[in-house]
């Protein structure tokens, strides 16, 4: 059986196998948890890949994604005829599912664990399980989250150090989930005394709740920021 990761403050992350079937009996995904990391189990996305479309919802063929190796980040592609079952690390960035007819719904986030597993031979799931948010971000079957423009704008941001300075890359691919998102959550604090904006007080009770559990992440968030040039904003 594959085994959930440890999360913020030795939690852990992670929907059971059977827990994540029954949030897709009826749907082709499930967003659980996806702007409430803080909660049982963290962020889960979860997808089910069948054999036939139930045509009741939604129905994912394939999901797309990205992973680190050796420090550089490359586009992952998963299907029903990937080789199963997995459980490894994913990177920050889109996620994407695609169906049969290209209709897509995406998503954000900081990275984590992704499980998949066939639970029985017409069904496989993937799980994709994180201690920071997994956010909506455009697609077929879904409006965005409130939080998703700022998060893909941080992720356009941070492709600029990743770009043009050496080992930047390696440096943000080695920091955790949390890291990556309290670096965000501490740009988007210095930005909320200089404007009233829709996501205040969801930004102010995430960092308050990062400071708390994570210290570690927090300050590390802020250093890695400030090597990139990424504190100024």
């Amino acid at each position: 059986m594959l085994t959930p990761d440890a999360g913020v403050a030795g939690g852990t992350i992670g929907l059971s196998i059977a827990d994540a079937a029954s949030r897709v009996e009826r749907l082709g995904f499930a967003l659980v948890n996806g702007s409430a990391p803080g909660r049982p189990g963290g962020a889960n996305l979860v997808v089910a890949l069948r054999s036939a479309p139930t045509l009741a919802h939604f129905d994912p063929e394939l999901i797309q994604h990205w992973e680190t190796a050796a420090g550089r980040g490359r586009p992952i592609e998963l299907t029903r005829a990937s080789h199963l079952p997995l459980l490894r690390p994913y990177a920050w960035g889109p996620i994407r599912i695609v169906d049969r007819l290209n209709e897509f719904n995406s998503f954000l986030s900081w990275g984590g664990t992704l499980r998949v597993e066939a639970v029985n031979p017409a069904e496989t799931l993937a799980v994709f399980a994180s201690p920071a948010p997994i956010v909506r971000w455009a697609g077929h079957s879904q409006v965005a989250d409130s939080l998703a423009g700022e998060v893909g704008a941080f992720f356009a941001e941070i492709k600029v150090p990743i770009d043009f300075e050496p080992g930047a890359e390696s440096a943000i691919a080695a920091a955790s989930p949390v890291t990556l998102y309290a670096m965000m959550l501490r740009r988007l604090v210095r930005r909320m005394d200089a404007a009233h904006l829709p996501w205040v007080a969801e930004v102010d009770g995430e960092a308050r709740r990062i400071r708390e559990t994570a210290p570690g992440d927090w300050e590390a968030a802020g250093a890695i920021a400030h090597d990139l040039g990424l504190d100024r904003g």
